[in-house]
């Protein structure tokens, strides 16, 4: 005798344990489902570091890298795919997939295809005039005061 998939659902408790199964997978209350999302939620909250290809000469502090990543997580958010990242006056084309620097852009002339965005990185975190001894060396408000003093 060979029961219809509706005879077979009408076989006593087959259907009521087939319907909590598949309410409790829509709920999102499985395992599976808490789990998927802890670990979607782990990778949505670290923000993946930026390397620079092979063959670009292209040197980059920590500072500038960490604002690289942000610029490119920001670029993912919006879908992008292959982007220019304007970084301290830089024009860094960036493989947003890979998450990887494929060259720089002269920005007096010339053309770049295959670009779908434009990202301006954020700002540093700190300019070296406010930012302590770091970066005196090369203030010019520092050099004209220390030329002023030697002039004395």
């Amino acid at each position: 005798m060979t029961l219809s998939p509706l005879e077979l659902l009408s076989l006593p408790g087959l259907a009521s344990s087939a319907t909590r199964a598949v309410g409790r997978v829509l709920n999102g209350k499985s395992p599976f489902a808490s789990k998927l999302d802890q670990a979607t939620a782990e990778i949505d909250n670290a923000s993946l570091p930026v390397k620079i290809g092979q063959g670009v000469d292209l040197k980059l502090s920590d500072d500038q890298m960490q604002r690289l990543a942000s610029a490119a997580d920001r670029a993912e958010q919006q879908g992008a795919h292959e982007t220019v990242v304007m970084l301290d006056g830089m024009a860094i084309e960036l493989d947003v997939t890979m998450r990887t620097v494929r060259g720089t852009i002269d920005t007096k002339g010339g053309i770049s295809t295959q670009i779908d965005s434009i990202v301006f990185a954020e700002p540093p975190s700190s300019s070296p005039t406010t930012g302590g001894l770091r970066g005196l060396a090369d203030n010019a408000d520092v050099l004209k005061i220390l030329a002023d003093g030697e002039a004395a």
